[in-house]
């Protein structure tokens, strides 16, 4: 019994010291679940948090668009709407962000014109600004027939029967884009290099609706697409000229054209018909960020500001909040 009494002592140790090691890891396992569920519950009550801070943001928004629309008929870049919202702190957090006029971009689903005459001047206009992108091949006919709603292609075009040999087949929309990355999918875009999808991004927009060119907001390369004689010298003078005076309706812009270029008013009229241009606009892209705590969210809204004096949220887009 003596020899013995040493060996069970020893067992006893080791299994007492087993049992120690075991209660140890389910332990820290407890503690280190219950510090997940932590982490986790107040990363999501802070993104709950800063969405709730998006959504006034969003209210802001549509409340300073309709008071700009009672002060005036036209949209500039001098006006408030336009300036950035630069970083403002609030308890817990800070927000910022900007807005941007949409009609100052070249809507892609204007291809969509009902009336031929004015569908085919989109096109035209399409086909220069697919030039200043530096894409070889036309694409208007191609966009046409990926938004309308036949499967007959034009000329230059492509429908579904061209889609459904690609691999992973697929067929055209047969409807107006909703975002721009559809366009990847399109025969002409397929192969964009990302200089050329950064010039798409900042200068053709997908609206619901058929708009025109905003000459008050639009930027210089997009001036450029209006006309063939529309050089970077004349949209350039009008880009200055706008500081100081943005027009207040189209005569004005047609006008100065009138002077900078030595053309007639018929020749400018001609060329630049009223359906392509405007000076004011109906559809405005929010850019928000809001960070709140451990959450950082971002933010996209699309507003139509309406004539009866209403701003509708169009789309909205959310980034996955992620933890800093």
């Amino acid at each position: 019994m003596s020899r013995l009494q040493p060996r069970q002592q020893g067992f006893a140790l080791l299994t007492v010291l087993l049992i120690v090691a075991l209660v140890a890891l389910l332990a820290g396992q407890l503690v280190y679940k219950q510090h997940l569920n932590l982490q986790r519950s107040t990363f999501m009550l802070h993104q709950s948090q800063s969405l709730a801070v998006a959504w006034g943001l969003e209210g802001w928004v549509k409340q300073g668009l309709l008071e700009d629309a009672k002060q005036n008929q036209n949209d500039h870049l001098g006006e408030l709407w336009a300036q950035p919202l630069i970083k403002v702190s609030f308890e817990g957090g800070e927000i910022s962000g900007q807005l941007f006029d949409l009609q100052a971009r070249i809507n892609l689903n204007n291809v969509l014109e009902s009336d031929e005459s004015k569908r085919r001047q989109w096109q035209q206009l399409i086909e220069r600004w697919r030039e200043t992108a530096g894409l070889v091949n036309p694409v208007a006919d191609a966009l046409t027939d990926w938004v309308d709603v036949d499967e007959e292609p034009l000329m230059q075009g492509a429908e579904s029967d061209v889609y459904l040999l690609k691999q992973p087949p697929y067929r055209t929309a047969n409807q107006p884009l909703v975002v721009l990355n559809e366009l990847k999918k399109i025969q002409g875009f397929e192969a964009l290099e990302a200089v050329q999808w950064q010039f798409v991004q900042e200068t053709a927009t997908a609206l619901p609706t058929v708009t025109p060119i905003n000459v008050n907001t639009a930027d210089k390369v997009v001036l450029m697409t209006l006309a063939t004689w529309m050089n970077e010298r004349v949209a350039q003078a009008w880009v200055l000229q706008r500081q100081q005076s943005p027009a207040e309706n189209i005569e004005t812009f047609k006008l100065f054209l009138a002077q900078q270029t030595g053309k007639t008013q018929a020749e400018v009229d001609a060329d630049l018909p009223d359906s392509l241009l405007g000076v004011s606009s109906r559809y405005f892209l929010l850019l928000g960020e809001i960070a709140f705590g451990e959450s950082q969210q971002r933010v996209a809204a699309l507003f139509e500001r309406t004539a009866q004096e209403r701003v509708n949220l169009v789309q909205r887009w959310l980034s996955a909040a992620q933890a800093e």
